[in-house]
């Protein structure tokens, strides 16, 4: 423990050592090609519809739409054209949790169950300790158990009482791990303290003041609007449209709930280059401002401060986040020693966000240019290669020609578990279905009792175990790959 807060602490030193005035570089001879660069990773990664903004100083020096709305739809990305920015979100809840600091209605290092007495979790040391702080930087012992957001909804005072049932897989502040359910429970806590929702928090709070007039945290509003992006994903290379994520229906709005437009969010990133300040006035205290972007947590590619990823890109220190949520990826990025702030958003699950934030930073800075785009298309490739070895040493263990041990009927069932409640399985053609609240997953038989999930919505196997008088007692499911299968007990009927 002493050795991370020192490397933190570190971190941070050399961070504000490093946040220095920089060579001015003229933007628009930098940005030459840079057009030519966007549509060819469009074309490679086959994006819809992408756009892309640069601040500087106050004064927006560059923003553009490019491609589709809609897959085979006519209307055109403007940088009006509001996206979903998923946990791009991470940010404005921090920004929330500050702004409530400095009404003094929460302190970053007080324990969370001073203000929420009921709360708790699996792991007695971090209910007694965990503070705002540990919620917004990832180190709560919890990995992501991220399964919950797609597949159970619940109101979110629920989803948060229910996080007593899901297993840490490292102690309390030991090391990194993202975390969305942390960030739910500090958007419920500013909420709370505040006596309104974590929407009405954001909505008064940031997207008023600053004039984020595009930007919405629910979906059914920006589907109210005239200019907004329609999600995307690829299907086995095949592009086509999909529905929008509802974060409202699982209750976990503060971890990406967010939609916006480049030109809002260059707004809000020029509300962070200014330390709170937006439209003449001090929205949030610089004090807090300042901890909201201090190095916090060792990362694996630098640190995480409060909503915020704190690195060193090619020896230029840099504040950034990306989003992800189904059929839109986004990036921004904030380089303190120029006053400058990029943003790219686009409507399908795809690593360009990336590729053209990094590629607009270098331009910006006049660094040799590099080929993020080679490089990401050279790691996916290894990705489906490592998958298809998954796949081949899983397939080596089957048992060939092993049967169930009992007719697939008596499989069927309810199943309980108190984080995701109760759940059905059923009989589906030759296999199962086990049926969640929002969603089912297909299972067909491996071997003996064990079935493989559909990879889709999960990796891994689901097994039945049998009681003594060789009846179905439990079913065991892989819904978080860093801890043991979650048991749920089948029910009598």
């Amino acid at each position: 423990m002493k050795l991370i807060k020192l490397l933190c602490l570190c971190a941070c030193l050399v961070w504000l050592a490093a946040v220095a005035p920089a060579a001015t570089v003229d933007a628009a001879k930098a940005l030459e090609g840079f057009d030519a660069s966007v549509v060819r990773a469009m074309r490679e990664l086959q994006v819809p519809g992408v756009a892309a903004g640069v601040i500087v100083d106050g004064t927006v020096t560059f923003a553009k739409g490019y491609g589709f709305r809609e897959l085979g739809k006519g209307a055109t990305v403007t940088p009006d054209t509001i996206f979903a920015v998923g946990s791009m979100t991470k940010s404005f809840t921090a920004v929330t949790v500050a702004a409530m600091v400095d009404e003094r209605k929460l302190n970053w290092d007080r324990p969370v169950r001073e203000y929420l007495p009921w709360f708790r979790m699996y792991d007695p040391v971090a209910t007694d300790l965990i503070t705002p702080r540990d919620l917004l930087t990832h180190r709560s012992g919890l990995p992501g158990h991220n399964f919950i957001r797609f597949s159970t909804p619940l109101a979110r005072e629920e989803l948060v009482r229910r996080l007593r049932y899901l297993e840490p897989s490292h102690t309390f502040r030991e090391v990194y791990q993202y975390n969305n359910l942390m960030y739910v429970t500090a958007g419920f806590l500013a909420g709370e303290v505040a006596g309104k929702s974590w929407e009405d928090l954001v909505e008064q709070r940031i997207f008023a003041p600053l004039g984020m007039n595009n930007s919405t945290v629910r979906v059914a509003d920006t589907q109210k609007r005239a200019d907004f992006a329609k999600p995307h994903l690829n299907r086995n290379g095949t592009v086509q449209p999909t529905d929008f994520y509802d974060y409202q229906k699982f209750g976990v709005g503060p971890n990406g709930a967010v939609n916006s437009t480049v030109n809002d969010l260059l707004k809000y990133l020029q509300f962070h280059l200014d330390n709170g300040m937006a439209n003449g006035r001090q929205l949030i205290s610089t004090a807090q401002m300042q901890q909201l972007h201090r190095p916090v947590t060792v990362a694996p590619d630098g640190s995480y401060a409060l909503g915020w990823n704190v690195q060193y890109h090619r020896g230029h220190a840099v504040l950034q986040h990306g989003g992800a949520i189904t059929g839109f990826t986004s990036m921004m990025v904030l380089i303190p020693e120029t006053k400058t702030g990029v943003v790219v958003l686009n409507n399908l699950g795809s690593s360009l966000p990336t590729v053209v934030a990094w590629d607009l930073v270098d331009r910006l800075l006049g660094l040799e240019p590099a080929d993020y785009l080679a490089e990401t298309i050279q790691r996916l490739e290894r990705g489906r290669a490592a998958a298809e070895e998954k796949r081949k040493h899983t397939e080596a263990l089957r048992v060939p020609g092993a049967k169930p041990s009992l007719e697939l009927d008596a499989y069927t069932g309810d199943y309980f578990h108190p984080a995701y409640g109760t759940i059905r399985v059923d009989r589906k053609d030759a296999g199962l279905i086990v049926r969640f609240a929002a969603l089912n997953i297909l299972l067909t038989h491996f071997h003996y009792d064990t079935f493989e999930c559909d990879p889709e919505y999960l990796d891994g196997m689901a097994q039945f175990h049998l009681n003594p008088r060789a009846q179905v007692s439990e079913l065991l499911l892989p819904l978080e790959p860093a801890v043991k299968p979650f048991v749920f007990l089948k029910l009598k009927r």
